[in-house]
């Protein structure tokens, strides 16, 4: 496992803590969708958004199946591509009937490209999309970081913030991120900060905001409702043309959050525009360069979109296969099965080798490991598979027990160490 000690140990304690997927990290315990990963990567990231070509994926799978899982091992492989990501939670903050949340929330999610030499969490928002391009500018023209930038130099960049806004959807958004830019450069260039700077990247992020200093800039309106596609539509124009971004990841995981609308409300109706809008645009070119995810459990097709057929319709039922990369639907439960959990467990005692400078006997592990997913099976109620989040959250706490004092653990022993554990360990999640 190429990771370092430090890296395991924090993963490790990740898992501990919360059996959720682990952020960034989470491609390396991922199993069972790599090949499905694999050709996304070659067909979209490579080559498609580049060129302006956009898609719209519907990610299906039970609670505790995955889906955060996925998404986020897609982002990694997004990210090594030089693709922009952005991972929304759709609930109670982003509800998909809000086209002003959703827009909020996508432009304080975005995630740049990784930096080789990052460590640790990276920042996220616009302005970072922003603020990593002026600094990416200055290097290719010779100015480190720390030195002072010439004139000429700032100038040349500036210039690039002062296009005029040419047939863009929402000319007051583009001028804002013009005016972001522009202070972006202006403070690595050793400008002191003021309070318009905060004011402006609120104003850009969506937030109702109004104040004398956005007024000189020509920021009159804030985001609403009526004006926030556009103005996202107007965001992904400005990074791609004017920035040079490659392409846009933004996935909205639904998670546990299927009931976040009443069958038939007005609400829900909106949440399915909204999501007809992201298609319909994208295939029209609006939203250039974008694959959109949507992941959900399988009631919301069958008890939700089956009732919308133009959306019933443009999602279909073939599922994602080698050879149909363009096909709308990945379902999850057909990926899943126990050779999957299995290898799983494998890279989560890689982990924990890592972390504690320890060595597992894989012969006795690998009966334990059985044991335990049996055991799961008889105490859970599970019938085929054990989801992956259960499978995690036990398997790390019984890992721990096996460092330095390994011990063979029959069926009854494993079912015995699985009833002693705190039930909420065991709720079914997404």
């Amino acid at each position: 496992m190429d990771i370092t000690r430090r890296e395991a140990r924090l993963l490790k304690r990740q898992l501990l803590d919360s059996p959720v997927a682990p952020g960034v990290s989470s491609y390396l315990i991922n199993a069972g969708t790599d090949n499905v990963l694999n050709i996304l990567e070659e067909e979209y990231f490579k080559e498609d958004l580049a060129e302006g070509i956009s898609c719209f994926k519907y990610v299906e799978g039970d609670y505790g199946l995955g889906k955060t899982q996925f998404i986020l091992s897609l982002s990694n492989k997004a990210q090594n591509n030089g693709i922009v990501t952005c991972v929304v939670s759709i609930g109670k903050e982003c509800p998909f009937s809000s086209q002003l949340a959703i827009f909020q929330n996508v432009m304080s999610s975005f995630l740049a490209p990784r930096i080789p030499e990052e460590e640790g969490q990276p920042p996220k928002g616009i302005e970072v999309l922003l603020q990593r391009w002026v600094q990416k500018k200055l290097r290719e023209l010779g100015v480190d970081k720390g030195q002072e930038v010439p004139n000429q130099i700032a100038a040349g960049i500036k210039r690039t913030f002062n296009s005029p806004a040419i047939g863009v959807k929402n000319p007051q958004m583009f001028v804002g991120l013009q005016a972001l830019g522009k202070r972006i450069l202006d403070l690595e260039c050793g400008a002191s900060k003021n309070v318009t700077d905060d004011e402006l990247i609120s104003w850009v992020r969506g937030t109702k905001i109004s104040s004398k200093g956005l007024k000189e800039l020509g920021l009159s309106e804030p985001a609403n409702e009526n004006n926030a596609f556009s103005r996202l539509k107007t965001t992904i124009h400005f990074l791609r043309t004017e920035m040079g971004y490659r392409g846009f990841m933004i996935a909205f995981d639904e998670g546990t959050r299927t009931a976040s609308f009443r069958r038939g409300s007005i609400k829900q109706k909106q949440a399915i525009e909204n999501m007809l809008s992201m298609i319909n645009d994208s295939a029209e070119g609006e939203f250039a360069g974008i694959m959109f995810i949507y992941a959900a459990t399988p009631d919301f097709r069958s008890d939700v979109i089956s009732n919308y057929r133009a959306l019933k319709d443009r999602i279909g039922s073939a599922s994602f296969r080698p050879g149909m990369p363009i096909t709308p639907l990945i379902n999850l439960d057909v990926l899943y099965n126990n050779d999957v959990t299995i290898s799983i467990g494998e890279k989560l005692m890689d982990v924990f080798e890592k972390s504690d400078n320890f060595i597992f006997d894989r012969e006795l592990q690998r009966k334990n490991m059985s044991n335990i997913i049996d055991a799961q099976k008889e105490v859970m109620h599970y019938f085929d598979k054990v989801p992956p989040r259960a499978f995690v959250s036990t398997y790390c706490k019984f890992l721990v027990n096996q460092v330095h004092d390994q011990k063979s653990a029959n069926l009854q022993e494993a079912i015995s160490f699985i009833r002693d554990q705190d039930s909420e360990v065991f709720e079914e999640d997404a």
